[in-house]
């Protein structure tokens, strides 16, 4: 009799461990958008100055021999249009990346990007979509009511 209390113990929980368990598919398509808006979010939390603008030129200046390479350069906005702070005068900052690690920094974005900038670094360079925009500004309407 105990054995098989056991047995039907360990199936229903077996059976309810993977009933609770998403695919891996689904499972790893919501931690890279979650990691993503979060990493996006805490950004804009801690960003200086938030802009939109367009990427006017991309300066590598150097690349590490560490692996994964640690690049580093500068970037240069045109057309900008500040959301929040003070957005200095020539819009050139400094930026650096890990290859393939780092997200919410795409430099290859042709149109207008969202930016947020934490002392004289680019945080964050992100198409500027609907979505993006939307967060930013909820980011920002936080702030002013603290």
């Amino acid at each position: 009799m105990k054995l098989r209390i056991t047995a039907v113990v360990l199936l229903a929980l077996v059976g309810g461990f993977t009933a609770a368990v998403p695919s891996g598919a689904a499972q790893d398509k919501q931690d890279k958008e979650g990691t993503d808006a979060a990493a996006l979010v805490k950004a804009l939390k801690d960003a200086d100055v938030l802009f939109t603008g367009k990427i006017g030129k991309v300066s590598p200046l150097g690349q590490t021999n560490s692996i994964p390479p640690s690049t580093f350069g500068k970037v240069t906005f045109k057309d900008t249009k500040t959301l929040r702070g003070v957005l200095p005068g020539g819009a050139t900052f400094s930026y650096s990346y890990k290859e393939g690690t780092t997200k919410n920094l795409d430099l290859r974005t042709d149109g207008q990007v969202l930016v947020a900038v934490k002392q004289k670094g680019v945080a964050v360079v992100v198409p500027a979509t609907e979505a993006n925009l939307a967060l930013a500004r909820k980011v920002i309407e936080a702030a002013g009511q603290k």
